[in-house]
């Protein structure tokens, strides 16, 4: 399966101090890359609210190997790379096209489905699960 690739360009309110993008922003590079992902896959946000079940964020582990500065361009590739009964995990890798496609930072974000009238996990829904195993990668 190819990975989904989303780019995006940093701006200047999310530098840090020291002129590179703040740690907490990647989070939300993960968030968008993720939602451009699933739209990609056909899962929308809407169809989630419509069977009451919500996937939530329960881990997530980003690894920063290289600094992002003010205009850059950042390439960021998404895959599933695990599905379990009420869970799955979202692998990113996110490339500094400007700086010459340098590795910048890689994450893995698990997410668990969330029953929103009761308030605790589900199984993934069979439409996901469905999606989410036609474009399983592995890692190896």
């Amino acid at each position: 399966m190819k990975k989904h690739e989303t780019r995006l360009r940093v701006r200047s309110y999310e530098l840090d101090f020291f002129g590179h993008v703040n740690n907490a922003v990647f989070l939300n590079y993960l968030e968008f890359s993720r939602v451009e992902f699933m739209r990609s896959l056909g899962v929308t946000f809407e169809e989630f609210y419509r069977i009451k079940q919500l996937p939530v964020v329960v881990n997530v582990t980003i690894n920063y190997k290289r600094p992002c500065l003010l205009d850059d361009e950042i390439l960021v590739t998404t895959a599933v790379s695990k599905v379990g009964n009420s869970s799955f995990t979202i692998h990113s890798e996110g490339y500094n096209v400007t700086d010459g496609n340098q590795l910048a930072f890689d994450a893995d974000v698990t997410l668990a489905m969330m029953d929103t009238e009761k308030g605790s996990s589900s199984p993934l829904p069979d439409m996901l699960r469905e999606k989410l195993n036609s474009v399983t990668w592995s890692q190896s």
